[in-house]
């Protein structure tokens, strides 16, 4: 069984991300360059941790494991374009272990993350844009909760191919928080597929 708990990224991940940036499905599914030069990406991520922009929270995945029992860091999670004065912001989820897509720990970080986000910050509406060729991400709002609330047809171009974005949104009162156990049953349940 997984547990999966969010914390603040620092310094110390980058070896992570640097990894992740080696990954053309993973730079693909979340809007970075392939092929960014470390030197880049290591200053974009300092840059990030040191002076994070007003509008962005992230929060790192971790998930602890037998072989990780103090926590590994497998991605990360945003509520970013945060919107105070209209309470709202949007999400996004980025699993860079490959080994851990598909493994329920996207659903548990997002589900943490709709909670500080309807809670702890007082927002009365989330969104999520994917795009039409992230299928995996467009399952994974609907079972979270998420609304699908229309489709911008052929809106960004992503390796040269015209590509509909898909709008999703979840009010306050639409979040049905779970309880941690369930969470972790839902986990196992998700690795057993």
């Amino acid at each position: 069984m997984l547990e999966v708990q969010l914390r603040p990224l620092a310094i110390s991940d980058l070896a992570r991300v640097l990894e992740w940036s080696r990954d053309e499905a993973f730079c693909l599914a979340n809007g970075w360059p392939v092929g960014l030069p470390a030197e880049q990406l290591q200053d974009w991520f300092v840059r990030l941790i040191n002076n994070p922009p007003a509008d962005l929270i992230r929060k790192g995945i971790v998930v602890k494991t037998a072989q990780y029992p103090e926590g590994h860091l497998v991605g990360f999670v945003d509520l970013r374009e945060l919107n105070p004065l209209e309470r709202r912001a949007r999400l996004r989820i980025a699993i860079g272990d490959e080994v851990h897509r598909g493994q329920g720990v996207g659903y548990a970080a997002g589900l943490q993350m709709l909670e500080h986000g309807f809670t702890e910050l007082g927002l009365d509406r989330i969104t999520a844009e994917i795009h039409s060729s992230n299928a995996r991400m467009r399952n994974l709002v609907e079972r979270i909760g998420f609304v699908r609330e229309g489709i911008l047809r052929q809106h960004e171009t992503r390796q040269g191919i015209r590509e509909d974005v898909h709008l999703y949104g979840m009010l306050r009162e639409e979040f049905q928080p779970l309880e941690l156990p369930l969470i972790e049953a839902l986990s196992a349940d998700s690795e057993s597929r």
